[in-house]
């Protein structure tokens, strides 16, 4: 699942213009405090196959539902329970036809079958129930006299723990079945689901039935339901459908926005060393999805940020979430969470997914400075106070954090690092394989990567997913001339006991070949002397990025000079971040000189943008306006954004006009122009606002800075 924040804009009075909204996630629910011990519940029955007879209503925001359950006990029961909240149930029956009783407690539903069930053996039972427009689960949307635009529309949303509210099961992580939906629904509608399509019947009143049945077992929460008024736009790889389901007035940008899908799903099966392992993978556009998107086997959900036209694509990509979802079909729906403790077993392994990905299409570069801005995300929040394994959390929803995606995703990239490229996705491959189509916990993995590839891991699972927080380190370097003799202080400056890891650093020398120091840091201090031919033209510190921590480094600033043209994405970003504090005009011209230099790496550029925006000053100054015409969309949009510090300043007033009227093809530059030149105007720009409000763009990015600009001003 994709987290993002919901946002929505507001209509002045002053303005004519029509207000937006946009999907967004519901935030993650904070700990609990003295929460119980969390593990995973008992399985007292096997759930082996539910089917779902739906009557769907979209004018009254009801299903009329019949779920046929087959399962078989797993020790001798008298009571069968199951998890339905806000269920109308009307009548169970046996596999035979005959009434059984029951009891709906509005949270249970607890049938009694009338005898003692020996373990094993196998029986059905079929709930009639309704469920209407309910609060979690089901999420019913029309238009109204307020809002006419809005699409007559159903969808579900199942996880954490959301199943329940729309459908009787056993709503857990660890408990499998195979399914099918049989849904009925309006003319000129679609449904879809799970699996695969067996039949779709239209009937003399014009409605539609679908049917779709998933023949491999997955979890209750990734059950899906989506229905709506779609465009389908067909394709295949390997022999199964692709499809992409949109509406109508969004269906041209189909391919578009998922075209990559194909060569993702060869990518990560290559990857993983496992075929792509679902009947066909569909990804549907819903009416004000509540996340990102979903990962529901086979049919992933998706909010309409996703969808790009050609020039959103110029400044925006909705590669990432795709590669997300889609790599959740290996991490998270093959390989489910034994329980939420263990969240970062789905997340972590989606979220670095997204990280191979860009690797793979755009290079390593564009790979770490993904992971550098996630380190920010896993190093703040509840990843200082929280372990990524909690086990005393209270709603499930607060496991869905940074500790989770950013902080998971470093935890694979370290585990990437230390084991080795074929070791460790040699070793995944087996984790995959061996947990396919079964829940796992953290205990399995670590075994796993053990078994095969020798490394005893005790002591990095404990350090990265049992304790909270990251290694704050203090690196201090400097050249001993008498004694020849480079100098290095490691500390590990956290209130919490050290953090053990390898740390590596690199020596580069003008005459003589570079040299690696390679120590294991399990202490809060570590002094090294090492002989050296000459001073060091760069002292590296974890060049290869391979270390989730708050590094400083104290050594002398031609160094650091040096490390703005160092090798490594992640370097350069150090040495702009050191030389961003200082208030040495010289330094910022450095950081000017980088900001300009087309040949550096765009997110280098960026960081360099905001930090000569931080500063202000007239070397920042003159070196933003140069870079509002920068090649890479994104360093515009930085330089844009930059210059909104610099308040009442005429000539960044006159460069931020010039390009709002000589336009920009990224949606994005011209947002982020419009949204400083109102936090620095001394008078708010009306027309431009007006004009603003009147532009269509990617999420209405323009009409939301226009908003902005209005409350500022």
């Amino acid at each position: 699942m994709t987290l993002r924040r919901r946002s929505a804009f507001v209509l002045f009075a002053l303005i004519a213009a029509v207000a937006f909204t946009a999907g967004g996630p519901r935030r993650a629910a904070a700990a609990k405090e003295g929460a119980p011990y969390r593990t995973a519940d008992d399985r007292p029955i096997d759930v082996k196959h539910l089917r779902l007879d739906l009557d769907v209503d979209l004018d009254a925001q009801k299903v009329e539902a019949e779920a046929t359950i087959d399962l078989a006990p797993r020790w001798a029961m008298r009571t069968i329970e199951l998890d339905a909240v806000g269920l109308e149930v009307d009548a169970v029956e046996n596999g035979e036809g005959r009434a059984v009783e029951f009891t709906n407690t509005g949270e249970r539903l607890l049938i009694e079958p009338g005898s003692e069930v020996p373990a094993g053996e196998r029986r059905r039972f079929v709930i009639r129930y309704s469920v209407s427009d309910p609060e979690e689960g089901l999420y019913f949307f029309k238009p109204t006299d307020a809002r006419p635009t809005v699409r007559k529309s159903v969808w579900s949303q199942g996880e954490p723990e959301r199943a329940r509210h729309w459908i009787p099961c056993r709503d857990q992580p660890n408990e499998r079945q195979t399914t099918e939906i049989i849904a009925t629904v309006p003319e000129g509608f679609k449904a879809l689901s799970n699996g695969s399509l067996i039949s779709k019947e239209t009937h003399d009143d014009g409605r539609v039935t679908f049917h779709w049945k998933q023949e491999k077992a997955h979890p209750a929460y990734l059950i899906t339901l989506a229905v709506g008024r779609y465009e389908v736009t067909r394709t295949s790889w390997n022999g199964r459908p692709v499809t992409y389901y949109l509406p109508p007035e969004l269906a041209e940008h189909a391919e578009t926005s998922f075209g990559p899908t194909r060569e993702m799903l060869t990518f990560f099966s290559e990857r993983f060393g496992i075929e792509y392992p679902w009947a066909k993978y569909a990804q549907v556009v819903v009416e004000q999805f509540l996340a990102g998107a979903m990962e529901n086997t086979s049919a992933t959900t998706m909010n309409e940020f996703m969808v790009h036209d050609e020039r959103a694509l110029i400044g925006s990509s909705p590669d990432w979430i795709i590669a997300h979802e889609l790599a959740h079909h290996w991490w998270g729906n093959l390989v489910t969470c034994e329980e939420w403790s263990h969240l970062w077993l789905n997340e972590g392994l989606a979220t670095y997914s997204e990280c191979l990905w860009l690797e793979h299409k755009r290079g390593t570069p564009a790979m770490r400075y993904r992971l550098w801005k996630k380190a920010r995300g896993a190093r703040s929040g509840s990843a200082k106070r929280r372990p990524v394994v909690d086990r005393g959390y209270g709603d499930p929803w607060s496991m869905f954090d940074g500790r989770a995606y950013n902080k998971g995703a470093w935890i694979v990239h370290m585990l990437r690092c230390r084991l080795g490229e074929a070791s460790f996705f040699d070793a995944l491959e087996a984790y995959g394989r061996r947990f396919g189509n079964r829940a796992a916990e953290t205990a399995d993995l670590r075994q796993t990567l053990e078994r095969e590839t020798g490394r005893n891991l005790e002591r990095f699972f404990r350090d990265w997913t049992r304790r909270p927080g990251h290694p704050k380190l203090t690196v201090t370097s400097r050249y001993d001339v008498k004694e020849e003799q480079l100098r290095v202080e490691v500390q590990q400056t956290q209130e919490a006991e050290a953090f053990a890891f390898p740390l590596r650093i690199e020596l580069r020398f003008e005459d003589h070949e570079p040299r690696t120091i390679d120590r294991r840091v399990d202490r809060k201090s570590l002094s090294l002397s090492v002989p050296v031919p000459a001073r060091p033209t760069a002292v590296r510190v974890d060049p290869g990025y391979t270390l989730l921590c708050e590094l400083t480094e104290k050594k002398p600033n031609d160094w650091w000079r040096a490390q703005l043209e160092a090798p490594t994405v992640p370097e350069q970003l150090r040495a702009v971040q050191h030389f961003a504090d200082s208030k040495k005009k010289r330094h910022r011209r450095l950081l000017a000189d980088r900001l300009n230099d087309p040949e550096a790496f765009h997110g280098v550029r960026i960081e360099a943008a905001k930090a000569l925006g931080r500063a202000t000053g007239k070397v920042g100054r003159e070196a933003l306006r140069n870079a509002l015409h920068a090649d890479h969309p994104k360093v515009r949009r930085a330089a844009a954004g930059a210059l909104g510090h610099f308040y009442g300043d005429e000539k960044v007033i006159d460069a931020l006009t010039a390009k709002l009227s000589a336009g920009d093809e990224s949606y994005f530059v011209h947002a982020a122009a419009l949204r400083s030149l109102g936090r620095i105007h001394p008078n708010p720009p009306l027309k431009r606002i007006r004009r603003a409000l009147q532009r269509d763009s990617h999420t209405q990015v323009i009409r939301e800075a226009a908003l902005d600009t209005a409350a500022w001003s």
